[in-house]
């Protein structure tokens, strides 16, 4: 199954939506938005994500589980804790392999926070 996912400015990086693109989802980024969503805050990227009615990916955990308690109507949250350690956090590989790995495993994505964390093995 493919995704159709939005990646909030803390998560965008050029490689990452490169491997998502090649693992055969759909990306978009807050460039590519109009108007462009770069530097926007929190709840515009879910504003947008759920206009767009793409699964949100983030690595600002924290906020976006705070929005998701206030709204559950979206199309999914997926998020990276990161640590600043090496031997604990995921790199751009894992969490492709994360996103596949959640989508073997569930029903439905949406209207869930789901720490793709978890996900890595």
């Amino acid at each position: 199954m493919s995704l159709k996912l939005y990646l909030d400015d803390c998560a965008f990086s050029y490689r990452l939506r490169s491997l998502l693109i090649e693992a055969g989802h759909d990306v978009e980024i807050p460039a590519d938005t109009i108007p462009p969503l770069t530097g926007a805050d929190d709840v515009e990227h879910l504003a947008h994500a759920i206009a767009a009615e793409r699964v949100l990916l983030t690595f600002n955990p924290r906020d976006f589980k705070r929005l998701h308690d206030q709204n559950k109507r979206h199309p999914g949250i997926l998020a990276v804790y990161q640590d600043n350690n090496p031997a604990k956090d995921m790199n751009y590989r894992d969490i492709v392999r994360a996103i596949a790995n959640l989508e073997c495993g569930v029903d439905k994505i949406s209207e869930s926070f789901w720490i793709l964390n978890a996900y890595k093995w």
